[in-house]
């Protein structure tokens, strides 16, 4: 009779399995949209546990430095509080001094090319004029096209005034999303505030639900989730400070352009792991050749040597070597959580594989100390 029991429970957890499986599968459009406003709701206290793990970071760098030996009651007190002030003044300093020295020269920037639209259409049209004369066959060619000249200043025009129309109303929505921001900011303070009081809740409703050992394997993943994100994010700050430093300081040397500008963006689209020093290249390339044709093709090679030195110097030996990832597991981790999570898939996907790659070679290592198992011995390709 117990046998049939836990075979009659074994067959209704199947069945019970099945049945939610088929109704997932004929309502998912009303799961998901279900979903969608459930993560409207609760996607700024997320955001706030994001911004506090990313605050920890800085804010334990604080407490480290606030009179560690200490016995003063006040001080002690105070050490919570004005670590978490000071790691928020840090953050917003770097974005403020950032969007400082992009803000003013994008904006001179846009004006010089609704300035200089007209001329650099004029431009294009005479060489190509020039190049008709030395290859009447592309005369044909362009008559073919049909292009009107005049359109495509307009358009162009247009098209940059639609930009500008497109700032603004950002701007708007950045405005109406205070409230979000406003929640995003207490959920992190109070989650810094009280760290060791949610850890110890947490271990103990983890406790009072699971066995003993599905706790403890818990307990390692997510130090070693920690420990890759930590890592990953203390190692892309200070990549991407070098980087962007490099930059600036090429740039000035080489006396390009925008100098302030493009090297803070290449520093903050650095963060991007592999994509974003691409990116920033493309951008500042694009940026210099519209002033000086040479010059920007003069920046893409300078670029180009300098992604090399960070690709193989900079990027392996402090977030490679931080993490513990090798290079081509990087590279698919980024390949394959861009295509899944679009842009944060950048940005999760390195950690999350090196947490993945961290588990199973310690898997590995417990399988083959238990078995006595020599790999390299038995196994040759």
């Amino acid at each position: 009779m117990d046998k049939l029991g836990r075979l009659d429970r074994m067959v209704m957890k199947y069945v019970s399995l099945a049945a939610v499986f088929i109704l997932v599968i004929f309502n998912y459009q009303h799961i998901f949209a279900g979903l969608r406003e459930l993560w409207d709701v609760i996607s700024p206290v997320v955001y706030g546990f994001v911004f506090a793990y990313i605050l920890n970071l800085i804010m334990v760098m604080y407490e480290g430095f606030w009179f560690p030996e200490t016995d003063n009651e006040l001080l002690i007190r105070a050490r919570r509080p004005v670590s978490i002030l000071l790691a928020l003044i840090t953050v917003i300093i770097v974005i403020v001094l950032v969007l400082w020295l992009i803000i003013p020269q994008l904006i001179s920037l846009v004006q010089t090319l609704l300035e200089n639209l007209p001329l650099m259409v004029e431009y294009i049209q005479r060489w190509i004029e020039d190049l008709e004369e030395i290859y009447p066959q592309i005369d044909t060619l362009i008559n073919n096209l049909n292009i009107n000249w005049e359109n495509i200043a307009r358009d162009a025009a247009s098209f940059a005034n639609n930009i500008l129309g497109s700032t603004f109303t950002t701007f708007q929505l950045l405005t109406s999303s205070l409230f979000r921001l406003v929640v995003i900011l207490v959920v992190a303070i109070y989650a810094l505030l009280s760290k060791e009081k949610i850890q110890r809740q947490v271990k103990r409703v983890l406790r009072a639900y699971m066995k003993r050992d599905h706790f403890r394997r818990l307990k390692y993943v997510l130090r070693v989730t920690n420990e890759s994100f930590s890592s990953f994010i203390t190692g892309m700050l200070i990549e991407a400070i070098i980087y962007g430093t490099l930059v600036t300081v090429g740039m000035m040397i080489f006396n390009f352009p925008y100098a302030g500008m493009i090297g803070a963006l290449s520093g903050a689209l650095a963060l991007v792991p592999m994509v974003g020093a691409i990116l920033s290249a493309v951008i500042g390339t694009m940026l210099i050749f519209v002033q000086n044709p040479i010059q920007g093709l003069f920046f893409l090679l300078f670029n180009i040597v300098l992604q090399q030195l960070e690709s193989n110097a900079i990027y392996p030996r402090i977030v490679g070597g931080s993490i513990g990832l090798p290079g081509i597991w990087t590279f698919i981790a980024v390949t394959i959580g861009g295509g899944l999570l679009g842009p944060a898939g950048f940005f999760l996907g390195v950690p999350i594989a090196s947490v993945i790659y961290k588990l199973i070679r310690s898997n590995v290592e417990y399988k083959e100390h238990y078995y006595e198992l020599d790999l390299e011995s038995e196994l040759t390709f």
